[in-house]
């Protein structure tokens, strides 16, 4: 019986990992209704980016879920797929990029959007760029001006107010 379950499973992968993430993008959907508004005169709301990236993570765990059907029904009928093993370097940037997001998201009550923006996005790029090819000007550069229209669109274009941050308000109080 164990043996079924673990043959099933393996064989399955994708599609179950696309299940769960469906699910989980179906309750970042469900969850976003029960954001509290502070400000209910805009059409773009702290309600919107989790509903848009709900619905495009429930698009894409779709289109992965028809994917990997289509995968094992060759492999099923007789047609060899490789099965492709993670490179251990990409193992390394998945765990790395999982950490980034992480404590990107507890910074940006400490340090606020535009310093823990610009941390994220320059050592995010570190770690997706192979190490011979870094280039810390051009980095630094793409971060700046990122991080600049990202502040623009959402502070003048959608009228939102971004974290700033507890150290940057104690700054603020100070000077």
């Amino acid at each position: 019986m164990e043996n079924r379950i673990k043959g099933f499973l393996s064989g399955h992968k994708g599609s179950l990992f696309a299940l769960v993430m469906f699910l989980f993008f179906l309750l970042v959907i469900i969850f976003a209704k029960d954001i509290r508004l502070l400000v209910v005169n805009t059409t773009v709301d702290a309600r919107f980016w989790p509903r848009i990236i709900g619905i495009g993570g429930c698009a894409l765990s779709i289109l992965l879920f028809v994917q990997s059907l289509l995968e094992e029904r060759k492999r099923d009928g007789g047609v060899d797929v490789k099965e492709e093993e993670m490179d251990p370097d990409d193992k390394t940037r998945s765990i790395k990029t999982l950490l980034l997001m992480f404590l990107y998201i507890l910074g940006l009550e400490y340090l606020g959007f535009v310093i823990m923006t610009l941390l994220y996005l320059f050592l995010q790029i570190l770690v997706l760029t192979e190490r011979d090819k870094w280039n810390y000007k051009k980095f630094l550069v793409i971060d700046l001006v990122f991080t600049f229209a990202v502040f623009v669109i959402f502070r003048y274009g959608f009228k939102m107010m971004l974290p700033t941050g507890d150290f940057v308000n104690m700054l603020g109080r100070l000077v």
